[in-house]
């Protein structure tokens, strides 16, 4: 009987030293960019738990992934920006186990794409397409965000980035750089040029067409609470598309340096 105890004691203390699998129970979900692009970001199912205590063990936070590299016997390389632009490379197993390990290192450029969790505000970087990251059930987890090098002459149309979303059903909107994004969980996302917004006092408009397909956007500053996050954001957001009002939050979106 006292060599069972001890065993069993081992198998605990065993089990608290490994990572466990973080991943959401409902699954996670990919654009079918992000499935069929040729880096680290088709592999983030499954690097999930590895990638979250690494950003989990930045000291200042929050942080966001800026690469990944994939490495032998189960091994992943992070590198992490934290909320005082700290950059660190972090090194664990896919499932977060080992302990991460973390050293400081230097700025330097990176394939990407980086991974920034639905915690912070989406990013927004001019010649970067950010890409939502689902939970089976269409709960927002974060954005792959591909970095474009060929990247056009800066637009004025859209001076500040936009991310607006709501539930039920699950609808996002991104306006950044010289797009505007219109995505509802299964269906085809729609796409608009950028244009300047109208403003009357604290409400901006966007009328936009592409090809007869027209999305009208209001932003108003004013508190909207998430119910699926219990988070606060300070605008609101209307949309009107094919005959239908969706109703969300928005909130500027930060850059990636």
């Amino acid at each position: 009987m006292k060599r069972v105890l001890m065993t069993l004691t081992a198998l605990a203390l065993l089990a608290g030293c490994s990572g466990g699998d973080t991943r959401p129970q409902d699954g996670i979900v990919l654009t079918k960019q992000s499935k069929e692009s040729p880096d680290w970001g088709r592999h983030l199912p499954d690097v999930w738990s590895g990638v979250q205590a690494c950003l989990a063990a930045h000291p200042v936070q929050p942080a966001y992934a800026t690469d990944v590299v994939l490495q032998n016997h189960g091994m992943i390389q992070v590198r992490l920006r934290g909320a005082d632009r700290s950059l660190y490379e972090c090194s664990t197993g896919t499932t977060g186990s080992p302990a991460p390990q973390i050293t400081p290192t230097e700025r330097r450029r990176v394939q990407g794409p980086a991974f920034t969790p639905a915690s912070m505000a989406e990013p927004y970087m001019r010649c970067g397409t950010p890409e939502p990251v689902l939970s089976g059930t269409g709960r927002l987890l974060g954005w792959l965000t591909y970095f474009t090098h060929d990247c056009p002459p800066r637009s004025v149309a859209a001076e500040n980035g936009w991310r607006a979303f709501g539930n039920e059903p699950f609808w996002s909107l991104r306006i950044s750089g010289n797009d505007v994004v219109f995505d509802r969980l299964g269906e085809l996302p729609q796409n608009y040029s950028a244009r300047r917004p109208t403003s009357d006092g604290n409400r901006q408009t966007w009328s936009l067409d592409n090809d007869g397909s027209q999305l009208q956007v209001s932003i108003t500053e004013g508190a909207c609470g998430d119910t699926m996050s219990s988070r606060n954001y300070p605008y609101t957001a209307e949309l009107r598309f094919q005959g239908r009002l969706y109703r969300g939050c928005a909130e500027k979106t930060a850059a990636i340096p």
